[in-house]
Order: C-alpha cells, then structure tokens, then sequence
C-alpha cells in the first residue's frame, strides 16, 4: 500500500505523540531508497586546509520515500503530494581516482563545467528514515504515517554510499581541446612566395614617344624668381599712399595754400570775415571813440604799474593825437596800391 505521508514538523506530530490512547508505532533510522527531483548540481572547492579539494552540491526535490523493508499495515511505499514536497542537500565527494580522471577530462580548461543531463531528472539516493505510524480507528480508515528524513540538509555521499560514480558522467574536454588546438594548427598561415607577376605581361602596347611641352618665357622666370620675396607688395603700397595725397591736394581750393580744415584755415574763412562784417556795420564815430576808450584805458592801466610808452609818451607832448586809420581805409588802400601795380598783360 502506498500513502502520502505528513512531515515531522507538522503541528499534528507532536499531539499524537503525547496521545496516551492512540496506537502509535515507531520506526527509527529505517534504510529507504529516496527520490528526489534534481534542480542544480554545482561544482564546488573546498578551502586551503583540504588543497580546494572539488565536491559537488546536490540539491533537489523529495518525491518519494521507498523504505527497504516492509512498514506496518502493509505500506510499500510513501509518495508526497505536490507542492509539499521537502527540500534536500546532499554534498558528493569525489575520491582520489575520480579525481585523477577529472583531470585528465581536463578539469583545469576553462570550459569544464556541469553537464547539463544532471538536472531536471529523479536520482535515487541512500537515507535513513525514522517514522512514526498511527494505526487506523476502523479496517475501512488507512493509518497515519509522519517521516523524518535524517540529515536531510546535509547528507554526505561518495561513489560507495551512493552507487554513482559522478565522474563518469563528465565529457572529456581534453580531447576537443586537443582538436582544436590542432585545427589550428592546420590552418595553413599565408606567406609571401617572394615571385612578382607582372600584370601586363600579356598585353602589348602602341610605342607612342612622349615629348615634354616647353615652358612659357614667364614661368620660365616666375621659376626662377622662387624663393625670394615679391618686390610689387611694397611699390603697391607707396603707390597707394601717393595716390591718397593727390587726392587729398586736389580737394583743396585753387591759390589756397592752407587746409581749410586746419587752426589756420578756420581762422581766415570764419573769424576774420565775420570780424570784417561786423566792423563796416558800425558807424566811424562810434569805432573812433571805441578805439579812443580803450587807448586811454591801456594808458592808464599801464601808469598804474609805472611803465608808459615811449612812443606815445612822446606824441602827447607834441599834442597831437594818435593817428589812426579805420579798416576801411586801410582796406582801401591796400586794393589801390595792388591797382597801381598791376600792368596790363599780367
């Protein structure tokens, strides 16, 4: 008979196991034969004090439970239902010789890995089971059976425990390593024989004689003026120069030998007529007494300081005054005496 057991740390284990008037029966560290549902096998070292010596961790589902010998009230077996299934970790040591053959698989490639085929099957492993069973209240009623799988979290396995020689299942890396290594070997390395072939070897040519056009008479010279520096850059810039000064000579008015921009130009056109106009509007007895004003005033600020001049002190003597001429006289006698110079013919 076949029945899905409870684990022992269901809440209910230990309320039958008090229970003075249940009919319990107890099996301890029972052989079975354990199925678990492989989910990853890894290949690990352990430390510096075992040389890192490789183990393998085994861990997966338990399925099953098939005890060795029969268990009361006929029970054959003890699959579990799924989704309760426990979790179990095994470690697999390997012995000396599995090592050895390791290694010549080639264990210390860097493509020696896990196989893949030793995952998502169901191993069958060695444990010892303690149970307890709780007879049925009827003939009709199966019993209750609690199992406790020892060191289920720990259980240590070798080739002689488990019946698997792990090592076996490993591919031998060495002999691919070996193949490639010798493909590459064989590839063949492209070298240089040291033959030219000449392309045109074949082919035949007119003979067409090639004559090297004469140069011009000025590249002729241009080639032989390289190397030193152009002489029209500086004539170019006198010129320019020269040119800005006839045009800055010829803006200038016809007999005028001054810039009418300048401090003298500004003087004889704008003062000087605006001083002439505002002189010959004036009346000459109104210039005379100005003029007179500020004669006497000059005098008289000059005794103040003690210094006169001789010239006028002189003509005050003589009583006579100071002769003056008003610009208009002098004006017109300046343009008379040009007439009486001027000849006919010039």
């Amino acid at each position: 008979m076949k029945i899905a057991p409870l684990k022992a740390t269901d809440p209910w284990f230990h309320r039958v196991a008090r229970h003075g008037k249940a009919d319990v029966q107890t099996l301890s560290a029972v052989s079975c034969d354990i199925a678990v549902r492989m989910e990853a096998v890894s290949l690990l070292h352990h430390g510096a004090d075992q040389n890192y010596r490789p183990y393998l961790h085994l861990r997966g589902r338990l399925t099953q439970i098939q005890p060795d010998v029969e268990l009361p009230y006929g029970i054959t077996g003890l699959p579990f239902h799924r989704g309760s299934e426990p979790v179990v970790d095994a470690f697999y040591e390997f012995d000396s010789a599995q090592l050895a053959e390791l290694v010549s698989k080639g264990y210390f490639s860097a493509r020696f890995r896990v196989p893949e085929s030793m995952v998502g099957i169901v191993w069958e492993l060695p444990a010892e089971v303690d149970f307890l069973v709780v007879a049925p209240e009827s003939a009709e009623q199966p019993p209750i059976v609690f199992v406790d799988v020892r060191d289920q979290n720990s259980a240590v396995l070798t080739e002689e425990t488990s019946g698997y020689s792990l090592a076996e299942y490993f591919p031998d890396y060495s002999s691919e390593d070996l193949v490639q290594a010798s493909a590459v070997s064989e590839t063949p390395v492209p070298t240089h024989s040291g033959a030219i072939q000449d392309l045109f070897a074949d082919e035949e040519f007119e003979d067409v004689e090639y004559s090297r056009p004469t140069e011009p008479d000025h590249l002729g010279t241009a080639s032989s003026r390289a190397g030193q520096v152009p002489e029209g850059v500086f004539d170019r810039l006198m010129a320019e120069v020269e040119a800005r000064r006839r045009v800055e000579e010829n803006a200038k008015e016809p007999e005028v030998d001054y810039d009418p921009e300048a401090p003298e130009g500004v003087l004889r056109e704008r003062i000087i007529p605006g001083v002439e106009k505002a002189l010959s509007g004036m009346p000459e007895e109104i210039l005379v007494d100005s003029l007179r004003r500020s004669t006497e005033h000059t005098r008289s600020a000059a005794s103040g300081t003690g210094l006169l001049d001789l010239e006028e002190e002189d003509t005050a003597e003589a009583g006579a005054a100071p002769a003056r001429a008003s610009v208009h006289e002098r004006v017109a006698g300046e343009r008379q005496l040009e007439m009486d110079d001027h000849q006919p013919g010039d």
